[in-house]
């Protein structure tokens, strides 16, 4: 499910007023909460409900999700078997449903970019537990399909997400740490993700060497702290878990979005202890210069929206933002850049929304940031233009990510 949550919890959004369509078209739609799931490929889910109301001679639906509060469906379209809409934390997601022999709605959400996710919903009064994602239903949707059985990953632990809880500082966090080899691949996730937004690629690593992902303060399994959310504090609190872990250096930073700007501190910070950087999709600190140029109204349009939509998620996620925003607003973070003698690569996704909301998301708007990013490669690196893909590189190519990373580990074991 790379768009649709890691999308919402990192997105940029106002919640839509409810629309309303005719009673008579969904007379079938029985008024109540109903229960459903957002589901991620891997089986991981989040539980929701489906607020489903008839006020007057209208249909309205709103689903909460758990700790992110409501958000309401416009657009609604139905027939007596399947049940489409658009919900918008920023971006219109596009959702179609199938009504199944068991009254359950399954179907998929679609973002501008390509990415969705299983959803489903039950009629009031079923058993959440029960509900499975059928696959069949998802692949008609979404052109989804299931990986080969044969394909047997390595595992990231019995309990995964939940890993190894080391106490750095006096605060515990959550570690995944797997794999055998140097150097040690540290993966940084973007702005609200939590370790799992790199399963798929720890994965594929583990093969060749060890690889470390954690939750960082207040997300996931970690908890939180007061200090302020600054890509230095970041980065400092890292180098502590890693020492306090005994995970000794060196290490190739992986840094996906916002995380790749604590990726960058700390390789200022402990250049001794990195080997190397990986920059996937990073945001720079130049970028709302950029955008402004391009478009001061759309730039001002969306992150207004952006920071109210973070002004009433979990506190965690709020104070991520808070330390972005500052990097955002004052377009500089003294001693962020690497050594320009680390060997970098700086991965960029390419593909606009076919509907752009802002022109952060046009093709101008993408290829605008794409020489934005060179401005990130060191005379020892690489630049790789992800044309397919949207943000999350590594969940939609997790092989394409794989390879910038295993050719800069060759790099560094072989310097020569």
């Amino acid at each position: 499910m790379r768009a649709l949550m890691c999308r919402l919890i990192a997105g940029f959004a106002v919640l839509a007023v409810p629309f309303g369509i005719p009673l008579a078209d969904a007379q079938h739609l029985e008024e109540g909460d109903w229960v459903g799931r957002i589901i991620h490929l891997t089986g991981r889910h989040m539980d929701v409900v489906y607020r489903v109301r008839t006020p007057g001679d209208s249909l309205q639906i709103t689903m909460n999700v758990e700790k992110y509060g409501d958000f309401a469906f416009e657009d609604i379209r139905t027939t007596r078997d399947s049940l489409a809409f658009v919900w918008t934390p920023s971006f219109s997601l596009d959702c179609a449903m199938f009504r199944l022999s068991d009254g359950v709605y399954q179907g998929a959400c679609k973002d501008p970019w390509g990415g969705f996710g299983g959803i489903v919903m039950a009629p009031p009064g079923s058993d959440v537990n029960a509900i499975e994602l059928h696959d069949e239903t998802i692949e008609s949707i979404a052109g989804w399909r299931p990986p080969p059985e044969e394909e047997q990953l390595p595992s990231l632990g019995e309990a995964y997400p939940l890993g190894r809880i080391v106490t750095a500082s006096g605060r515990k966090v959550n570690i995944v740490d797997v794999g055998q080899g140097s150097p040690t691949v540290i993966l940084e996730a973007a702005l609200g993700d939590n370790l799992t937004s790199w399963e798929r690629l720890q994965q594929l690593l583990s093969t060749h060497t060890r690889v470390v992902s954690y939750d960082r303060a207040g997300l996931g399994f970690s908890e939180g702290t007061a200090a302020f959310r600054s890509p230095e504090q970041m980065a400092t609190e890292l180098h502590e878990v890693l020492r306090t872990a005994g995970i000794a250096p060196p290490y190739v930073l992986v840094g996906h979005a916002e995380g790749a700007l604590s990726a960058r501190r700390f390789a200022a910070l402990y250049p001794d202890e990195t080997a190397a950087v990986v920059l996937v999709d990073p945001i720079h600190e130049g970028e709302a210069v950029l955008w402004r140029s391009l478009s001061e109204a759309s730039w001002r349009d969306y992150w207004t929206r952006r920071k109210a939509f973070y002004g009433r998620l979990p506190e965690a996620l709020q104070a991520e933002f808070a330390g972005f925003a500052r990097v955002v607003e004052s377009a500089d973070v003294p001693g962020l850049g690497a050594p320009r003698d680390i060997p970098t690569v700086v991965m960029t996704a390419a593909r606009p929304a076919e509907v752009p909301s802002w022109v952060g998301e046009s093709r101008r708007g993408r290829q605008a940031r794409a020489g934005l990013h060179e401005s990130l490669v060191p005379e020892r690196g690489m630049h790789v233009v992800a044309d397919l893909s949207g943000s999350y590189i590594h969940q939609e190519d997790p092989e394409m990510v794989l390879r910038a990373v295993l050719g800069i580990l060759e790099q560094v074991r072989s310097p020569h």
